[in-house]
């Protein structure tokens, strides 16, 4: 009897076993499964600052949701400010010293032009006046030759006392008066020469003023490029104040937080990182002996083993190289001499639904339903 329950059992452990290699075998056929699975986020992103400074305060903990375009963390940007508002003070002065410069520059510029149209117009006027003058005293002297002649003339006739003394001393009353009256034009005429000569002098001072304006002129551009480095400046103390303020370039939450408030930190070191975890996905390193089969858009089971849950997903992409492609120490197989060793391939695997427990860096097992 023990012997027949005993074959008996034997059948039924032989039956049992011939059918789970049976499962085995056509399961390996369909699907394919590993372990080498964890879940990873291309949106997991370091934030830092640009420059040095103080970290004046924090707003977010690990953990925390935050959205696009949210204030995380600034810098200590007292001295900045400061910075800034001198510059801005001094652009300001500078401008308006450039401003009334170039109003002082017109002005003397109109002034000087109007001089000197008055004074050519005056120089004109008396070159023309002294040209008259000279035609008036050359004529007067003509006549004083003829009077000269005539009172000569009379004098001898007057001694003869062949003519009245009132017609000789007529004759003398004229000519005398004329010549006198010459002596006078001529003076008027040098005084007119001379007051001709001061305008003259007044117009070489006009047109030497214009050295002033070039003066002027020359300030204006030397502060003008002044000015120009006073907003480069500006500009660069601008971006650092921007470069202080650290804010959420996406919709996510703060993963890890490396800093706190109060602390120096350099240009670029890590203060906080953020993750959007609507954007994880399963990396798995599956053996090239399973990927037979592995296409893009494959039905994927994804177990994750802190939750002990399974969640629907599917293939994404299949990344073209090997992991070992990237390893730091590749293998040296120049020799020829190489232990032979399955590879791995890295496979994307997307939820159906991103699953609000699942985090960056969990582990967990897939079961891949080949095409």
């Amino acid at each position: 009897m023990k012997k027949k329950i005993a074959f008996v059992l034997l059948i039924i452990l032989l039956i049992g076993s011939v059918f789970g290699l049976y499962k085995y075998i056509v399961f390996t056929r369909n699907y394919a499964t590993s372990n080498a699975v964890f879940v990873k986020s291309d949106s997991l992103t370091f934030l830092s600052f640009n420059l040095p400074g103080k970290i004046e305060k924090i707003y977010v903990k690990e953990g925390d949701e935050v959205k696009k375009g949210e204030l995380l963390s600034k810098l200590d940007t007292k001295k900045l400010e400061l910075k800034k508002q001198s510059l801005i003070n001094s652009i300001t002065s500078l401008s308006e010293k450039i401003k009334a410069t170039l109003i002082q520059k017109e002005k003397l510029n109109l002034d000087i032009n109007d001089n000197i149209l008055l004074i050519k117009e005056n120089i004109k006027k008396l070159q023309k006046t002294i040209k008259a003058k000279k035609y008036a005293v050359k004529s007067e002297e003509y006549r004083l030759a003829k009077l000269k002649k005539d009172f000569l003339r009379y004098q001898n006739i007057y001694k003869k006392r062949k003519v009245s003394k009132e017609k000789y001393e007529s004759v003398k009353t004229e000519y005398l008066a004329l010549n006198e009256k010459i002596k006078a034009d001529k003076k008027i005429l040098s005084s007119m020469q001379n007051d001709l000569n001061i305008l003259h002098i007044k117009l070489n001072m006009a047109n030497n003023s214009f050295k002033e304006i070039k003066r002027l002129e020359k300030m204006i551009v030397s502060m003008k490029e002044s000015k120009k480095a006073l907003l480069e400046k500006l500009k660069v103390i601008e971006k650092n104040i921007k470069d202080s303020f650290i804010y959420a370039p996406f919709d996510g939450k703060i993963a890890k937080k490396f800093v706190n408030s109060k602390e120096v930190v350099g240009a670029g070191k890590k203060v906080l990182s953020i993750v959007n975890p609507k954007d994880l996905y399963v990396l798995d390193l599956l053996e090239e002996t399973k990927m037979k089969g592995v296409k893009p858009g494959c039905k994927v089971t994804i177990h994750i083993d802190a939750l002990d849950k399974d969640f629907e997903g599917y293939v994404s992409k299949i990344l073209p190289a090997s992991a070992s492609t990237f390893a730091l120490v590749p293998r040296d197989i120049s020799s020829g001499e190489f232990t032979k060793l399955a590879q791995r391939f890295y496979v994307r695997i997307r939820f159906k639904k991103v699953p609000k427990d699942v985090l960056v860096g969990m582990s967990g097992k897939v079961i891949i339903e080949l095409e």
